[in-house]
């Protein structure tokens, strides 16, 4: 497994430190383009702020891998009904900027890239988030890179106690809902996010050429892959 250089977008969220964590495991450099700049980076992270993601006029090194941890915060409600307000925050980061991170990724020389979409995402859907998620997946495949790789988590659990009430509630429900969620269905079972960073990393590591979807089973032999046996 070779050990570029690796560029990730939005690392001061959930997925997205979590995903830093991981990758700081191999060689190469790293840089963490955020909005604000955190403290406790390690020395060999390049971090680059941009307040408002103006990508433009930015100049980056050769890049090999690029990771998109970008994402409106939703409510649970959010997820089936959005406000009109809400729709054009998340049409700005969920679509425009995802697709504007992906295409300086391009321009910079990556042949890997890696987003965290959602288990369900169709272009086309009456609902508002999945398909916008395709929207995303469909316009990054167009852009041609060796390997692409999308993750397609349920539910993610690991940030009840940092979120509002309504995503402890949601972490609750799914863990009695996954019981029944056998077969097929395992794809949306919810999942722990260190999971899901975990293999976003040690996968987007792998570049498997083509296009690759990562869902609930994917995801945790991936993890089982990457962790060395005693």
């Amino acid at each position: 497994m070779e050990n570029n250089s690796s560029l990730i977008f939005g690392s001061t969220g959930f997925t997205g430190s979590l995903a830093l964590s991981h990758l700081k495991d191999f060689e190469g450099p790293i840089i963490a383009i955020n909005r604000r700049k955190i403290e406790d980076f390690d020395d060999r992270i390049e971090q680059v702020i941009l307040r408002d993601f103006n990508f433009e006029d930015l100049n980056l090194p050769k890049i090999d891998h690029a990771y998109i941890c970008l994402g409106t915060k939703l409510r649970a409600w959010e997820l089936l009904v959005m406000s009109k307000e809400k729709k054009d925050i998340f049409m700005k980061t969920d679509f425009e900027l995802i697709i504007k991170a992906a295409k300086k990724a391009k321009s910079s020389g990556a042949q890997t890239i890696s987003l965290i979409s959602a288990v369900g995402v169709n272009e086309g859907s009456i609902n508002t988030y999945m398909d916008l998620k395709g929207k995303v997946e469909n316009e990054i495949i167009k852009l041609g890179f060796k390997s692409t790789n999308f993750f397609r988590p349920g539910h993610l659990q690991g940030k009840g106690h940092t979120e509002k009430w309504d995503t402890s509630l949601a972490d609750f429900f799914s863990k009695i809902l996954d019981i029944f969620l056998v077969g097929p269905l395992s794809k949306f079972k919810s999942i722990e996010g260190d999971i899901v960073a975990k293999a976003m990393v040690f996968e987007t590591k792998k570049s498997k050429p083509g296009v690759n979807y990562f869902y609930f089973n994917e995801m945790i032999q991936s993890l089982i892959n990457a962790t060395p046996s005693e």
